[in-house]
């Protein structure tokens, strides 16, 4: 059951075995970063998650080592930039996945890590993902003639963790992580690169959709959900 409690009263638990039952709380005081970075509510609960919770851990692997200033400020992340750089914490193996299967791509770079390329990380050693250099919008249609993936429209469905949020807005739109949902359904919270904060909440609707009018998605609207028929 995904428990959602106050950020600072927690230490993020992050286990080298994947796939552990575990309750993780987000603690950015803990990872280093500003507590800023990480507004609003969210424990995340993976128990019994399986290869899910695979993907939400690496996810948060990652997102502990964004941030939105070459050199991690007191102010960092606080809604003026984008959390596309990552520090000499980021998970190794994340990088030698990338030189291995994309070196020298801009996009996955320490200073301009790109949401694509996040998602895409996220399930690099779960379940890699159908994709070749499709942008962020293209995601949603791409994924529609995909086999083993069901598209959920935002309105009128809930995701689970590890489903990829797909974005419209912008140029290019954005991609990002489901880490949970609020018990009585009323926020998302997920995790991201070159987005507002690394690890981000967002109220929800009643009829499911995202409420995105905080100051910074404004332009952006959460087209649906990527669920992977496949992992337990």
């Amino acid at each position: 059951m995904l428990k959602f409690l106050l950020l600072g009263v927690m230490i993020l638990v992050v286990f080298g075995m994947f796939g552990a039952s575990m309750t993780v709380a987000m603690d950015a005081q803990a990872q280093g970063v500003p507590q800023t970075a990480y507004p609003g509510l969210s424990t995340i609960d993976t128990s019994g998650s399986g290869k899910r919770g695979d993907v939400v851990q690496w996810a948060l692997k990652m997102a502990a080592h964004l941030h939105c200033t070459p050199a991690r400020l007191a102010t960092d992340c606080q809604g003026s930039g984008a959390d596309h750089y990552y520090d000499a914490g980021f998970p190794p193996e994340i990088i030698a996945w990338a030189n291995a299967h994309c070196p020298g791509c801009a996009s996955w770079q320490p200073d301009t890590f790109q949401c694509v390329a996040f998602v895409i990380a996220a399930y690099a050693y779960v379940q890699p993902l159908p994709v070749q250099g499709q942008n962020a919008n293209q995601y949603w249609e791409h994924f529609a003639s995909e086999p083993g993936w069901q598209r959920l429209p935002a309105r009128g469905n809930l995701p689970q963790p590890g489903d990829i949020m797909a974005w419209n807005g912008g140029v290019y739109g954005h991609v990002s992580i489901v880490l949970g949902v609020a018990p009585h359904h009323t926020a998302i919270t997920f995790a991201q690169a070159n987005g507002e904060f690394p690890v981000q909440t967002l109220p929800l609707n009643p009829d499911g959709s995202i409420n995105t009018q905080n100051g910074y998605w404004n332009a952006f609207e959460v087209v649906g959900y990527l669920h992977p028929l496949t992992l337990s």
